[in-house]
């Protein structure tokens, strides 16, 4: 594993996983020392120390490599100190994932069975299913249940009858079904899910046409769903999976379409749900955060930011052992806070949030700068939410007047792969450019990239009346008859939801009254 995988690998422990992993380095360095031709236990202790030392993985870290590790003696150590590290982890978190738990007593079960103790095999079985159908870990169900009947028939069903024998092969059945149904309700809402994120919501009716094909499969789904109940087959539209699946899926659709409010009542159903099964979701909340997220969203939607801090508070107080989460949500809190006193220009408001943030966070890295850290977080965000934190924070530094570093922020955006990004933001970050320099009063700069932008647009398929409108101001400001009227047109833009989104990303209004004053 390379220096760049071990480097935030080992930053990302936490201070509990740290501290676990120094308590057994030395008994662990030791028994390797005791092994013949060992020389990677002393050398892995350095390296350890070493990454730590260095925030970033830069030019100052290769130096101290070079310097500590001479000749080919980082390649044992790094080797090493991975398996290190991964088997600690594992150690630590074997008791926190029911999926482990129930891993470990399916192998304990073949572990007793090859020695001959089969009762202490099957009660081990025993224990695996109770959790997964607690859990409604279906999959992990069908797995004790095969075991045991492989057992049966190695011990020649030794104290089975037939009817113990049909129970568990319906059992079987039943549990496979109701995975199989599930699994194909999750595979509908995250087609939903990735037409959203790519495409944002729909420009017009045709669009909308366009979403009936999962619609009517998921109509479709839940008809099966519902004939399998009255005839006595798997519960699964009682199950909380498939419940939850289906409002996900419902609002998804919902917010596509622009209707905040349908989207923004099922989310409230939703999360009724959620409240009433915290055992089903508490070890893996990915779902209960994307809860949280959309309606939030939703509420931005409907400009209704009093109901917001509510909310934030809420995804701000998500514990869970998934790290991964554990380092994001607090991003997404403090970007859904900062968002909420942009869009209501409250932008002095905002920025000491920002810096009040940044000191509690990382009080070793105080300074006028962005910490390190900070932008280390962002990295670790996926590229879509990474790139929509950005664009706020250039929102925020155009309102408080910082152009110069708004204008850094957003290079580095523009940077970025246009595949890589979806076709909202990379519009948005395009017409928000164009905008950014008009405030810097680029007029040369301005007038070949409003080409440019055309071009790629005209190519790219139709103008939406949101980014005509963006266009046509710009126009009028190079043109220098950019008046006080342009305010009231945005105020009477008609134009769907999606196009009323951009707007309010881009400031338009905001851009208008700094430009002319």
């Amino acid at each position: 594993m390379t220096i760049d995988v071990l480097h935030p690998l080992v930053h990302s422990l936490t201070k509990s996983e740290k501290r676990y992993c120094r308590l057994l380095t030395g008994r662990q360095a030791s028994d390797n020392l005791n092994e013949a031709g060992s020389s990677a236990a002393p050398g892995f202790l350095r390296l350890f120390d070493c990454l730590l030392n260095h925030e970033l993985a830069d030019e100052a870290l290769t130096a101290d490599l070079a310097r500590q590790f001479p000749g080919a003696t980082l390649e044992p150590a790094r080797k090493y100190l991975y398996r290190f590290v991964m088997q600690r982890l594992r150690q630590f978190e074997q008791d926190k994932r029911i999926d482990v738990r129930i891993g470990q007593l399916l192998h304990d079960s073949q572990i007793l069975h090859e020695r001959g103790l089969v009762q202490f095999s099957q009660e081990q079985l025993d224990k695996a299913r109770e959790l997964a159908e607690q859990h409604e870990r279906g999959l992990y169900v069908v797995l004790a249940a095969r075991q045991q009947v492989e057992q049966w028939v190695r011990w020649q069903f030794d104290g089975v009858d037939e009817p113990t024998l049909a129970r568990q092969h319906a059992l079987i059945r039943q549990q496979s079904e109701r995975t199989q149904t599930a699994l194909h309700h999750a595979a509908l809402y995250e087609t939903l899910l990735l037409r959203y994120r790519t495409r944002g919501m729909v420009g017009g009716p045709a669009d909308t046409l366009r979403l009936n094909d999962l619609l009517l499969e998921e109509y479709q789904l839940l008809n099966r769903q519902n004939r399998s109940d009255r005839t006595g087959g798997p519960a699964s539209m009682r199950s909380f999976a498939m419940q939850q699946q289906h409002l996900h899926f419902q609002s998804a659709y919902f917010r596509m379409i622009g209707d905040g409010a349908g989207s923004l009542r099922v989310y409230r159903e939703l999360d009724q749900l959620f409240q009433n099964n915290p055992i089903l979701w508490a070890e893996q909340p990915l779902y209960y955060v994307q809860l949280l997220e959309g309606i939030l969203a939703d509420l931005r939607l409907l400009e209704q930011y009093d109901d917001m801090p509510f909310f934030i508070d809420r995804l701000r107080l998500i514990d869970t052992p998934v790290q991964g989460l554990n380092r994001t949500v607090p991003y997404l809190a403090l970007y859904y806070s900062l968002l909420l006193s942009v869009d209501q220009k409250r932008y002095n408001e905002a920025a000491a949030h920002l810096a009040t943030y940044l000191t509690n966070a990382h009080t070793a890295e105080r300074g006028p700068a962005v910490p390190p850290a900070f932008e280390r977080g962002l990295a670790q965000l996926a590229l879509p939410v990474r790139t929509e934190f950005d664009l706020l924070l250039v929102r925020l530094d155009l309102g408080t007047e910082n152009l110069s570093t708004g204008l850094q922020r957003l290079n580095r955006v523009l940077a970025r792969p246009a595949r890589s990004l979806p076709g909202t933001l990379y519009t948005q970050s395009r017409l928000m450019n164009l905008l950014l320099h008009a405030r810097l009063g680029n007029a040369d700069y301005l007038t070949y990239a409003l080409r440019s932008v055309e071009r790629k647009r005209t190519g790219s398929g139709p103008i939406s009346a949101g980014e005509q409108l963006t266009l046509t101001l710009l126009r009028q400001w190079l043109k220098g008859k950019l008046t006080t009227h342009a305010i009231t047109q945005i105020d009477a833009f008609s134009g769907n939801p999606a196009d009323h989104q951009l707007l309010r990303n881009l400031d338009l209004g905001a851009w208008i009254e700094a430009i002319l004053a």
